[in-house]
């Protein structure tokens, strides 16, 4: 599904096929970090206007989870880099944003996801392909772009203003009682992202401490210190 607008057209998706933070903020620093490392200042402000959302409606803040979150901040990036989006599924339909390329095939499975949702499979096991089966929650995913430089203002009223992307962040309709324990946040460049999963995670995630000058984060988890060699 798309949203537009008239100088810089953004769209939103969300996975439909099933029927359709809590983190503590460090000194934020400007330069672009590695996936699963903290979170940025846009993808810590959007945790933040999420959870408040949610709050007005009556239901709890989500916890962030360390294993979603670097499902999404690796996902906005592949969108980013390699526009799985813009492509061909195997019955001519065009691939969404909930596609992914073959950029790391170390840590997951590229694929083209199209609107009749034959690859649904794919896109809810991308936590336990990227966490290398640390995590074993079924990731649901709802994404956001922009011909700009994405917000988290211009994420979550572009998901407000979508009935299954709502209805979703409010655990409504098909989603009611999900009580969600455990989200993952990515947001850079054009696109935003946002997993959510009915399992909890252990492990959490905080904002990104001031950079090193090299234009990346001092703080690296070992985890990332291993998928990134």
């Amino acid at each position: 599904m798309l949203l537009k607008k008239r100088r810089l057209p953004s769209r939103v998706c969300v996975c439909i096929v099933l029927i359709i933070g809590l983190f503590p903020l460090c000194s934020a620093q400007a330069g672009p970090v590695s996936p699963g490392t903290c979170l940025s200042v846009e993808e810590a402000k959007l945790v933040q206007l999420l959870n408040q959302y949610r709050v007005q409606n009556g239901l709890a803040p989500v916890p962030v989870s360390y294993s979603l979150t670097l499902v999404g901040q690796w996902h906005v990036r592949d969108l980013n880099a390699n526009r799985p989006d813009t492509g061909t599924g195997y019955n001519g339909q065009a691939c969404n944003m909930h596609s992914w390329s073959n950029w790391h095939p170390e840590l997951w499975h590229a694929m083209c996801y199209t609107a009749d949702h034959h690859e649904a499979p794919e896109m809810w096991d991308k936590p336990r392909q990227i966490s290398q089966g640390v995590y074993l929650g079924t990731g649901y995913e709802i994404a956001y772009s922009s011909g700009g430089q994405v917000t988290a203002e211009a994420a979550l009223a572009g998901w407000q203003q979508s009935t299954p992307h709502r209805d979703v962040i409010l655990e409504q309709g098909s989603w009611s009682g999900k009580n969600w324990p455990a989200m993952g946040v990515g947001l850079y460049q054009h696109y935003a992202v946002i997993w959510f999963s009915e399992t909890a995670d252990t492990r959490s995630l905080g904002g990104c401490r001031q950079s090193d000058g090299s234009g990346n984060s001092k703080l690296l988890t070992p985890i990332m210190q291993l998928l990134l060699q």
